[in-house]
């Protein structure tokens, strides 16, 4: 599939939108792409910043920044992939290609493997033209922001509880 980086109009607003959020955070960028959002996030005081695509060629060029405590990268196919992660993530931003298909199985994983912090945030990039639901499993949207044909959509827990 082709890769369509996040906007930088799009990336600073998710980065504005999650600034005193990502002080310290976990954080998890799924079909990373280009990296700029995780390369962003960590900029911004994430903890710790776990980078997921299935391409070789973005993974090899993120891995300058990888392999230090604070920055990982992870090569592997979606939403499979997800059961290998045993961290429990603060903040997760998920933009697959938008015809990918990926949606709904990947927010099944996250749940199922309980990747998203009680407390914690995800936010979904897609096109306005693919909407996702109001609530899925035990994820509920709180929030959308459109910026053109672009949606950030972000979810919470219900209750705070992953089951």
């Amino acid at each position: 599939m082709e890769l369509r980086p996040t906007t930088a109009k799009v990336r600073q607003a998710l980065i504005n939108i999650w600034r005193t959020e990502l002080a310290g955070a976990v954080f998890l960028d799924l079909c990373t792409g280009t990296g700029a959002v995780a390369l962003a996030a960590r900029n911004a005081g994430a903890r710790l910043v776990v980078a997921v695509d299935t391409s070789a060629k973005a993974i090899r060029r993120l891995e300058v920044h990888a392999n230090r405590e604070d920055f990982y990268t992870l090569r592997g196919t979606l939403p499979g992939c997800l059961a290998g992660l045993k961290t429990v993530f603060d903040l997760i931003y998920f933009d697959p290609p938008y015809a990918s298909g990926l949606y709904l199985p990947t927010l099944e994983a996250i749940v199922a493997y309980q990747l998203l912090a009680a407390d914690g945030e995800l936010a979904v990039e897609h096109c306005s033209q693919v909407p996702l639901p109001e609530a899925y499993l035990c994820l509920k949207r709180t929030r959308q922001k459109h910026y053109g044909d672009t949606v950030l959509s972000f979810y919470q827990m219900l209750n705070g509880n992953p089951t």
